[in-house]
């Protein structure tokens, strides 16, 4: 990676954030919360073996929130170290003034605040590479994938990112903390033609990691396994017929869910699962974990972004909702307590019934179609009605007979919830971990051109 370091300590971060609320406090404001990060990132992008993109960047920010009272102002500065930082609080304050007054306005109440780090969650693993051995990487990564195959004609592309993030979070109520986190991730797209038009997909990995990464030939085998199957392209006819979501597909359908349990959508009653705290929302077997904890894990965490405690907890518990994601805000909004979702979920994990991959699944429905892609965000989050443009597989006795695309489903998402027959456990590897879901042929209509 490039040899860009970070400028600042975590000592001296936290350090400067307590100057900041304090002289925050005495210019004026009741209450102030600020956060100062600093970022270092690569990224390589190349196609046909050329390099598209080479960019190394270190970054650094700084975010005040202060409070008059029930008033609330927020400004952010690209720049840690800035030389008039009360010309900045004071702007800050300013905007304060002129923004309507809110009673569940302010930062999270001293019982809520996390006290201390936990164990360590292995969040930040630094790598060390250089420019020319991270070129080479990426460079084969698209090789490999182009002489995966010979029906596949071109690249759309391979890349590689390295992001390493340093930050502390202090408040006026007596929170100071941070850490380092690490991202790593790979990918590759590729373009296969036949006499039905020309068809393309893709593959990545991601990770705290950068050694857990897909290897080149991996993520290669990957990207061409997922477009090989598109090349085979037919009709489909039927209008309503049993459904496999894939896994990627699946989070999006398990994703609405979440963001229809959000604080913000149940407080201002925009969810199509308004007030549903203990009623039945999925099947019985099913359930839906959330665990901040998870070493290594992409969404783990030590607090939320208010500084809040954040607990391993079941959001769905056999089928019932047994909780909400909220912040400060939205709890005192709700009149209920805060749950560490200020930034929202950490590591979600939905339950399975189903032991077996995307084909055994497929094998068990027969007859139906796999969506493999799903195209706009055709989701009323209000009355839970879904349509969106999709492409997919169709099986015929159990196995993959073609491919086909222009297709339109629609139905709503209560429904689908409650016909969900199996997930199986082929999730793949990130934040939302779902495998891919089988629903039932009576609540999706499907139509094409």
């Amino acid at each position: 990676m490039t040899k860009l370091q970070f400028i600042y300590q975590q000592s001296q971060l936290s350090d400067y954030a307590n100057d900041i609320i304090n002289r925050t406090i005495k210019l004026g404001a009741s209450q102030a919360q600020v956060e100062l990060s600093e970022s270092i990132s690569t990224d390589i992008e190349v196609l046909d073996q050329k390099i598209e993109n080479f960019e190394t960047s270190h970054e650094s920010q700084m975010l005040l929130t202060v409070y008059l009272g029930q008033q609330k102002g927020h400004i952010g500065i690209s720049n840690i170290d800035t030389k008039d930082l009360d010309t900045i609080i004071k702007q800050a304050l300013e905007i304060a003034k002129y923004t309507q007054a809110d009673a569940a306005n302010g930062i999270l109440d001293k019982q809520f605040l996390t006290k201390e780090l936990i164990t360590d969650l292995d969040l930040y693993i630094p790598h060390n590479e250089s420019n020319e051995t991270l070129i080479s990487t990426v460079m084969d990564i698209e090789q490999k994938a182009l002489n995966s195959d010979k029906r596949i004609t071109a690249s759309d592309g391979a890349s590689v990112s390295l992001t390493s993030y340093n930050f502390v979070t202090a408040n006026s109520n007596g929170f100071n903390l941070g850490y380092q986190t690490s991202r790593y991730s790979n990918s590759v797209s590729l373009i296969g033609n036949t006499s039905n038009g020309m068809q393309t997909d893709y593959w990545y990995s991601s990770s705290r990691n950068y050694t857990n990464l897909l290897t080149s030939t991996e993520l290669a085998d990957h990207a061409t396994k997922r477009l090989l199957r598109r090349l085979d392209k037919g009709e489909f006819k039927k209008s309503t017929c049993k459904v496999i979501f894939e896994t990627t597909i699946a989070k999006s359908i398990i994703g609405a869910l979440i963001a229809a349990l959000s604080g913000n959508s149940q407080y201002r009653k925009l969810s199509f699962l308004n007030d549903s705290l203990g009623s039945k929302v999925l099947p019985e077997w099913l359930s839906i974990e959330e665990d901040p904890f998870i070493p290594e894990g992409l969404s783990s965490c030590y607090f939320d972004n208010e500084g809040g405690q954040v607990y391993r907890r079941r959001l769905v518990d056999n089928g019932l909702v047994s909780g909400y994601l909220l912040s400060a805000y939205s709890a005192r909004k709700l009149n209920m307590q805060p749950t560490g979702n200020a930034g929202g979920a950490h590591n979600l994990k939905v339950s399975s019934n189903f032991n077996g991959d995307l084909a055994a699944l497929a094998k068990e429905m027969y007859s139906g179609l796999i969506i493999i892609e799903t195209i706009g965000h055709g989701l009323n989050s209000v009355t839970g009605d879904y349509s969106v443009g999709a492409s997919g597989l169709v099986i015929i006795d159990g196995k993959i007979s073609h491919f086909t695309d222009n297709l339109t489903i629609s139905g709503n998402m209560r429904d689908i919830y409650n016909n969900i027959l199996y997930i199986a456990n082929d999730s793949s590897p990130g934040s939302l971990l779902c495998g891919s879901m089988l629903i039932e042929s009576n609540c999706l209509q499907i139509t094409g051109k």
